[in-house]
């Protein structure tokens, strides 16, 4: 009986280990996934590109953006608002670079936080640039992970002297 017992909790132990061996290496995939979504987003970004941003961002109803500059929801509003209005018709060069990115998978969601660096020219030729942060949450759809909400901050101005 002793022995059984000794060899029912090796199993159990061993098969914890294997299981969760077999997960990491899913969340590591997921991981690799939704860096690939998020290099999309980068590139969409800095083209203000439609078509590629439709492709990585949800096209439901429940999608949530929170910039500076408005709150957007949907893909109608924020395919409008963000690409066309803000990134096209502000900007003739964009460029957003990412540092600092932090991924992380619990299932069918993730998240994804990191420090950004924009820099662009407006139609007059005037340049700018920018630093903030911002987050994404991603949400696992049958066709691959999908962005799902967006938050992003800048700096607050300095206080008077």
């Amino acid at each position: 009986m002793i022995i059984r017992r000794t060899a029912l909790i090796g199993v159990v132990t061993a098969s914890i280990f294997v299981s969760g061996a077999v997960r990491q290496g899913d969340d590591e995939q997921d991981r690799k996934n939704v860096r690939l979504v998020f290099e999309k987003y980068l590139q969409s970004v800095k083209t203000a590109d439609v078509a590629l941003a439709s492709e990585i961002w949800s096209n439901g109803t429940d999608l949530d953006v929170v910039t500076p500059f408005g709150r957007f929801q949907g893909w109608d509003s924020i395919r409008t608002n963000l690409y066309v209005n803000f990134l096209q018709k502000t900007f003739t060069e964009r460029n957003l670079q990412a540092s600092d990115v932090a991924i992380h998978v619990a299932g069918n969601t993730a998240w994804l936080t990191f420090d950004w660096q924009f820099t662009g020219r407006f139609p007059n030729g005037q340049s700018i640039t920018s630093k903030g942060w911002e987050s994404h949450i991603y949400q696992r759809t049958p066709k691959g992970w999908a962005i799902v909400q967006l938050h992003y901050s800048v700096p607050p101005p300095p206080p008077p002297k």
